[in-house]
């Protein structure tokens, strides 16, 4: 009788894990797609940025590209680096165009001159 109560428990101790990390974030369709900075970043090279729907992505400037992983949480894009860095995006116009945050601080919105804005890509998502 004992070792049924413990596997119904750990059944339902699954179902809660796997609803909890289910709900986690919101979702990322209407944002995964391809972007290209409307201006010049870093000198004259524009910024190519690719969104997965699978919440993998990349960032490519001047022919190095660097790997991420992304989410949405309150209407925010969160960019997560493998060195740790964080990038919060603001996206507008429903996600046909993108604010990147790229001072490192945590701002309710993009400040002027410390942004990447993106457009996305014709036929890109």
């Amino acid at each position: 009788m004992k070792k049924d109560f413990l596997k119904v428990a750990a059944v339902l101790g699954l179902v809660m894990v796997g609803l909890i990390l289910g709900g986690c974030g919101e979702s990322r369709s209407q944002f995964a797609g391809a972007y290209k900075s409307i201006q010049p970043f870093a000198g004259d090279k524009h910024v190519d940025l690719d969104l997965q729907e699978n919440g993998k992505g990349t960032w490519t400037l001047g022919g190095k590209t660097v790997e991420f992983t992304w989410m949405v949480n309150d209407g925010k894009i969160f960019i997560y680096t493998k060195p740790g860095a964080i990038l919060v995006v603001t996206p507008a116009e429903g996600g046909k165009i993108l604010s990147a945050d790229m001072t490192g601080d945590w701002h309710p919105g993009c400040p002027p001159g410390s942004c990447v804005t993106f457009k996305r890509v014709q036929g890109g998502g």
